[in-house]
């Protein structure tokens, strides 16, 4: 059944604690623990257009031409029409938060309720060549809350050449994404998001430094997949909060893989991580993925509200703001076929 009117999509944010088996010797690759929440959010609208011409509006060039593309893609797929696509609130680029996969499922997924078509989100993300090395995206676009994916099977010919399968999504060989094997549903505890002032890291210069720090000593692997398991989350399904902020803090500050993402970025991130260490109203605090961005955890988020925002004041960070998690993922409803579409 399509939707004559056009559909509304929202998406969250994804928040990234760590990658897990980066060594030369596993038996997989890759792996995540990560967390969806509301905010930033993805909000877009997606509509058949009259004219014959895929449209997207509301966001930066980059994702303006990604989404276009995709559009175009299922279109071909599913022999549907071209699309208007109002993005009326778009996920922030190059922060640590999965914009640009959580974008292209989110209204991929419209787009093909939009056509009548019941979309698998790992089939989708296959078809748009994205989870290539990290499920996490799509895991928490469908099901939200707190997972942990297992990555991927390393072939025989892995160990010979860890490097030709170590790599960022876009350059690695094509794969699905892993699925989920855990996911729990994450407690109602604030989470402090932080924007820093550090960079972004990606395209060669991505690929260039992904085969610098890889493979990682073995041990560091099997540390880190301890710290998830047997910390991350077994804390968030008994909901032990001293336990889960001991896990992020120790993953933080003495991950192996973590410490070479928070080295590339410098000064800029290492500030506000040292800071949230020494200050009393924040539990933990981690680094989403590569970065920029920093993401906390509190009790006591009025005396760490004062925290950040002093932060802010010294020029240390760009923004902040408190959210929660996103237990639910993706999700949509058909437009009103007589409203009138954003502008």
């Amino acid at each position: 059944m399509t939707a004559r009117g056009g559909v509304r999509v929202s998406a969250p944010a994804r928040l990234s604690f760590t990658l897990i088996s980066l060594d030369g010797t596993s038996m997989r690759r890759n792996g995540i623990a990560a967390m969806a929440v509301d905010r930033p959010g993805l909000t877009a609208e997606v509509r058949a257009a009259a004219d014959g011409t895929t449209v997207v509006s509301g966001t930066a060039e980059e994702t303006t031409r990604e989404v276009t593309a995709a559009v175009e893609t299922l279109r071909g797929l599913w022999d549907g029409p071209a699309a208007r696509v109002d993005v009326t609130e778009p996920l922030p680029q190059h922060s640590g938060f999965g914009s640009k996969t959580n974008t292209l499922l989110a209204i991929g997924h419209a787009y093909g309720r939009l056509c009548g078509q019941k979309t698998d989100l790992r089939e989708l993300a296959q078809i748009l060549g994205r989870g290539r090395t990290s499920g996490a995206s799509t895991g928490l676009a469908e099901y939200g809350g707190f997972l942990v994916d297992g990555g991927h099977r390393n072939p025989p010919e892995f160990a010979r050449a860890p490097q030709d399968f170590l790599r960022p999504s876009r350059f690695a060989r094509e794969v699905a994404p892993p699925k989920p094997v855990v996911r729990l549903d994450f407690p109602d505890w604030p989470v402090l998001v932080l924007l820093t002032n550090g960079r972004h890291l990606g395209g060669q210069e991505e690929l260039d430094w992904f085969q610098k720090v890889t493979p990682i000593p073995p041990q560091e692997s099997w540390r880190t997949s301890h710290l998830v398991f047997m910390g991350l989350a077994p804390a968030v399904l008994e909901q032990d909060y001293e336990a889960f902020c001991a896990a992020v803090d120790e993953i933080t500050f003495t991950g192996h893989f973590k410490q070479a993402q928070i080295a590339f970025q410098g000064e800029a991130v290492t500030s506000v991580l040292e800071a949230g260490r020494a200050e009393p109203s924040v539990d933990a605090i981690a680094l989403s993925v590569t970065g920029p961005a920093c993401f906390a955890f509190t009790q006591r988020p009025e005396a760490a509200s004062v925290w950040a925002e002093e932060l802010r004041r010294r020029g240390l960070i760009r923004d902040f703001w408190f959210t929660k998690a996103n237990n639910d993922g993706i999700s949509t409803t058909d437009i009103d076929p007589t409203r009138k579409a954003v502008r």
